[in-house]
């Protein structure tokens, strides 16, 4: 039986897979460029993190992504599971997933991550009620107050406590109805990635803002200036030179 490749720059401890899109102004229009994070997750922080991003489809992407991930340690075997006489199944190195919630990430991560955590990140999810309370209550201090309250049980409980208030709310208006159920349906549909009191009790993230400072740091810090447009040939060059940069890999002689 063959052996899983060794990694070439093993990321320590969890493995943490995050991924953005950020705007970027082409001679043809704007495009969306994406941009993946491949880190550890190591005393209770982001250790060691690199960066993959190109102007591309999700499907493109996810290979380019899974790649940089198999790089930082993701085909690692963590253990066989079979009988006593004969190795089976190999059960991989697991990761986390974190999002804001894009249908695309989690397209991703269903199709090149086995074993993993899903979380979706805790700031996205405190707009959509910070939506509904200024949607539901004309009262500011009464719209404050109830934030206050979901943020709190979303984090010391978790989502059900807040479907729970949202099925308690009397919308004044049709449209903020509206509002209440499309977000009643963004928590619903999420329940499993909001475990956020038992990933705080195991010291894990909780927010995606690692990779929303890529977005800034890798990618529009250099090709967002004012007047730049860019060929796609010139963009697809400047994203990957960013990328191995910020990723602190040498570049080919």
């Amino acid at each position: 039986m063959g052996e899983a490749a060794e990694p070439l720059d093993p990321a320590p401890g969890l493995l943490v897979l995050e991924a953005d899109g950020a705007n970027i102004l082409f001679t043809d229009g704007w495009h969306e460029v994406k941009i993946g994070m491949v880190a550890g997750w190591e005393g209770d922080r982001l250790v060691a993190p690199s960066y993959v991003a190109a102007r591309e489809t999700a499907s493109a992407f996810g290979p380019r992504l899974a790649t940089e991930a198999a790089r930082r340690g993701a085909l690692e075997v963590e253990r066989y599971e079979g009988s006593v006489t004969r190795r089976g199944l190999a059960i991989l190195r697991p990761a986390l997933i974190l999002a804001d919630g894009a249908v695309w990430i989690w397209n991703l991560a269903d199709e090149y991550v086995d074993q993993r955590i899903e979380v979706s990140d805790f700031y996205h999810a405190a707009e959509h009620l910070a939506d509904v309370a200024a949607a539901c209550f004309p009262d500011p201090e009464a719209a404050t107050a109830w934030l206050a309250a979901r943020k709190r049980e979303l984090l010391t409980v978790g989502p059900l406590p807040v479907l729970a208030a949202f099925d308690r709310l009397k919308p004044p208006t049709p449209s903020a109805a509206e509002v209440r159920r499309l977000e009643r349906a963004y928590f619903a549909s999420r329940i499993d990635r909001m475990a956020y009191p038992t990933l705080r009790l195991d010291g894990l993230p909780i927010g995606s803002g690692a990779i929303e400072s890529a977005a800034d740091h890798v990618v529009q810090r250099r090709m967002k200036r004012a007047g730049m447009r860019w060929s796609e040939t010139g963009g697809d060059a400047m994203l990957a030179l960013r990328a191995r940069l910020r990723s602190r890999q040498p570049l080919a002689a």
